[in-house]
This record gives C-alpha cells, sequence and structure tokens, in this order.
C-alpha cells in the first residue's frame, strides 16, 4: 500500500508538469512562485536538516532535497510537491486563488513529501509528511497592490496581441493574392514573436517584485502545522530492507510551528511535536534456582515530546541562526518497564545492567544559517552539538542540505 501511495504520488505531480508545459503559457498566470524556501516535511521530521524548525514555506513547484551528515555521498533525498495547488490553481490566474476561502488558500498550501536516508548504521530510513499553512501575515499573492498595475498592464498589452492576431487569421483565410499572403503571414510571425517577448518581459518583472516582496516580508509571522510517519530498516550489504527497528526511528508524528518576525532582520519561531511509536527494550533473566540466564525483550507504547526555539537573522538570501530544542520520553525510566515484564517464567528476575535500549540525545544545539545560491536553488548548513540530560557532549556534527526547484 505504501508502494502504491508513493507511486501515486510521483505521478500525479509528474503528470501535472507535463501539462503545464504542454499548455500555451497564459499572461493572467501571475504568480510569484518562491518568496521563501524551507526544507521538506520529511527531513525535517527525520532530523536530518540543519533547522528542525523551519520558516514558513512560499514555493509552489516541485522541489528536491538532498542531505549530507556525513562525507559518504548516501543517497538521501526527499521529493516534495503540491497537490492541491497543482491539481486547482496551478494553471489558472491568480484571480482564481485570490477569490478561494479560506479553506481553499489553506489546502492550496499543502506540502507532500517522501523521502529516504541512511544513517551512520546503515540503516534505512524511509518517510511521508506533510505540512499546512494556518496563517501568514503576509501571503504574496494577496498583496494587490504590489502585482495588480503589472497585471493590468501586461493584460491590456496581450489583449491587444491576440486582436491583432486574430484579425491577420482572419484575412489570410480569405486572401488569395500570393504576394500579399505572404506579407500577412511574416506579419503574423513577427506578432506571435511580439507575443513571446511580452510574456517574457513579464516572467522578468514578476521575478523582480517578487524579490522586492521577498526583501521585505521574509520573516512575515506564520502558523504552520505537520505530520508524518517514518519506518527504519536493517539492511544487508546489497541494501535490501529487512528487520523494522522498533525506537524513536520508527514512529507517527504530529508537529505545529509559528513564528514572528522583529523588524526586517530577525526571525524567531518555535517548534512543538509530538512523535508516538514503539520502544524495544532487550534484557537478560537470571532462574534463581538453575542460574541460568536467558535474552529476552519487551516492547512498550512511548511517546516523545520535542520542544525547540530558532533565532534567526540576516535577509532571504543569506541568514544565520542559532535553535535549541530538547527531546522528553514520557516514558523514561527502561527499569521500571522490565521490574514485571509480560510473560516472564515464575522464579527469574531480571539482571538490571542488562537492560538496554535505545540511548539518544536530550538536548541539542545548532548553529547554522541559509544561502541563497540562485531562484532555484538554497544550501542550508549547520553545526550540531548534542547532549545527554545532564548535559555531556555526546556529538558534534555538520548537516548541510541542498534544496533545488524543478522548473
Amino acid at each position: 500500500m505504501k508502494k502504491q501511495l508513493c507511486l501515486i504520488f510521483i505521478l500525479t505531480f509528474a503528470f501535472g508538469k507535463l501539462m503545464s508545459q504542454s499548455e500555451t503559457e497564459q499572461p493572467l498566470k501571475f504568480v510569484p512562485k518562491e518568496l521563501n524556501i524551507s526544507s521538506s516535511a520529511v527531513f525535517e521530521l527525520m532530523g536530518v536538516t540543519p533547522s528542525q524548525i523551519a520558516k514558513s514555506s512560499d514555493v509552489k513547484d516541485f522541489k528536491v532535497d538532498w542531505s549530507f551528515k556525513s562525507w559518504r555521498l548516501n543517497p538521501n533525498i526527499a521529493l516534495q510537491g503540491q497537490p492541491i495547488w497543482e491539481l486547482f490553481y496551478s494553471r489558472k490566474s491568480i484571480e482564481k486563488y485570490q477569490k478561494a476561502s479560506w479553506f481553499g488558500r489553506t489546502m492550496a498550501s499543502l506540502d507532500v513529501s517522501v523521502g529516504t536516508v541512511q544513517n551512520e548504521q546503515g540503516d534505512r530510513r524511509i518517510g511521508f509528511g506533510g505540512k499546512l499553512n494556518l496563517y501568514k501575515s503576509k501571503d504574496p499573492m494577496l498583496q494587490l497592490r504590489f502585482f495588480d498595475e503589472t497585471i493590468r498592464r501586461f493584460n491590456e498589452e496581450i489583449s491587444t496581441n491576440k486582436a491583432q492576431i486574430k484579425e491577420l487569421k482572419s484575412m489570410l483565410d480569405t486572401v488569395k493574392d500570393v504576394g500579399m499572403y505572404r506579407t500577412l503571414s511574416a506579419q503574423l510571425i513577427s506578432l506571435e514573436n511580439e507575443r513571446s517577448d511580452i510574456l517574457s518581459r513579464q516572467r522578468d518583472e514578476v521575478i523582480g517584485q517578487s524579490a522586492a516582496f521577498s526583501e521585505l516580508n521574509w520573516n512575515t509571522s506564520f502558523i504552520d502545522i505537520g505530520g508524518g510517519s517514518i519506518y527504519t530498516y536493517k539492511t544487508d550489504s546489497v541494501g535490501s530492507l529487512k528487520k523494522l527497528s522498533l525506537n524513536r526511528n520508527t514512529g507517527y508524528s504530529g508537529w505545529v510551528s509559528a513564528g514572528f518576525g522583529l523588524g526586517r532582520k530577525w526571525l524567531i519561531s518555535g517548534l512543538a511535536r509530538t512523535l508516538i511509536y514503539d520502544e524495544q527494550i532487550n534484557f537478560t533473566t537470571l532462574d534463581t534456582l538453575t542460574l541460568e540466564e536467558f535474552s529476552r525483550d519487551t516492547v512498550i507504547g512511548n511517546n516523545l515530546i520535542t520542544l525547540g526555539l530558532n533565532i534567526r537573522y540576516g535577509s532571504p538570501y543569506f541568514n544565520l541562526f542559532v535553535e535549541y530544542y530538547a527531546d522528553l520520553r514520557m516514558t523514561n525510566d527502561k527499569f521500571d518497564v522490565v521490574q514485571s515484564p509480560p510473560d516472564m517464567p515464575p522464579g527469574q528476575v531480571v539482571i538490571g545492567e542488562t537492560v538496554s535500549w535505545n540511548v539518544q540525545p536530550v538536548h541539542s544545539i545548532t548553529l547554522g544559517g541559509d544561502w541563497r545560491m540562485g531562484r532555484n536553488v538554497m544550501l542550508n548548513f549547520g553545526l550540531r552539538m548534542e547532549f545527554d540530560a545532564k548535559w555531556n557532549k555526546q556529538t558534534f556534527i555538520p548537516v548541510t542540505t541542498l534544496v533545488c526547484l524543478m522548473r
């Protein structure tokens, strides 16, 4: 079932892109598509992005993310798209979006992503995620003062051009003189070239106005919600998926993130997330009569609460951030769980030193930033320091993601 959903996801956006490319570009399709770019929801959930508290995204294009947490070039990739936008708004004029209800515009912001990474232990992680924007203080496609004049001016130019083309085609249908036919044909070609030039100038102006709007509003206030699931599998030497890991790397999650801007340079955002998962605990029991030892395990339901704060400074083209978040297990004492494990024969006791489960950092501090390398490419980078519950340092790792818009 998961493979079928993944295939449907990919085919939906591939079909949408082919349709949009096959159609003649319309002058009313006035859409600034990439004012803010953030990482895909599935990568944020997996924790393989420099910042796990991302700013809200305005992307309205198919997107590919690559993540690097080591020097090895592992196939860590995520695909992201906007199914509601592609199906109902992508090939329409901006007026359709502007006249839509709050619910319609909210659903149009839905980002759906699927991704896979390989961790340092060689396990293959596969995940699905999505996020939805509930509130944005400045939606670029609703700011008519930025774009109305351009829409009106280019509509007038294209309408005049269309009328002239229609008149010439009508004349070509009735003209019988060969010389006149050639003259009218040359004029028709010239008008069609002029139409392409109008659309090209429109695109250039859209880019310029979008950049100006982004410069003023990249740190706009927002509220996003998201959810997803992750599955982590042990793999063999050829990469085949084997046993499903039962720890915090496999589970279902939901979260809310929000942020507000201060002036034109600062953005402060926060995250609250829950992860529901099954936790496997391994231990050894001792038979008090025979003194024989037995390897056993038990599985419990657990819940991980993540709380975080991110402070970002800069511009839409380059900014730096410092981020702190904490992962809090609801069931945190492994010894309490195995004091009376189910199905343990009478006369056996648990050897406390043998009780083990997946140990993960509790506190995390990241220093990093975003570099907008071009219209279609953004580099995210960070140095992450992870600590246990007593603030003893456990890891210090670089994390990098490369975000590419697929036009």
